[in-house]
């Protein structure tokens, strides 16, 4: 993916957990780096036709390949930096030529 298509800015969140002092655990997550990086919203199958009418939307966010973009894994989560909006990472895969790294992420699940 060409520089001009990576026009986004996303931040990737790692999940913590922090003890509560009262034997309990508070879950939360920690911004790591922001990265630019392209959208492209997923259409057409039956099944992402059946989550986006369940208010959910399938999105594959592309970014830069990096010592730090390598780490992220399925229980991070994104956000866009502009819109807020969140995304659960669903899976991720690396480029053939190894330049990129492409996140399946949904929008609009818990995160």
């Amino acid at each position: 993916m060409p520089a001009g298509k990576l026009v986004e800015r996303v931040t990737f969140r790692s999940p913590v957990a922090a003890p509560d002092g009262l034997g309990g655990t508070i879950y939360g997550w920690n911004d790591e780096f922001t990265y630019r990086a392209g959208y492209q919203r997923l259409r057409g199958s039956e099944t992402v036709q059946a989550a986006r009418l369940e208010g959910r939307q399938p999105t594959v966010i592309t970014v830069r390949a990096s010592k730090d973009s390598r780490r992220v894994d399925t229980d991070w989560s994104i956000v866009d930096v502009r819109t807020g909006e969140k995304f659960n990472i669903r899976s991720r895969e690396i480029t053939p030529d190894r330049q990129h790294i492409q996140f399946l992420a949904e929008s609009g699940v818990a995160v």
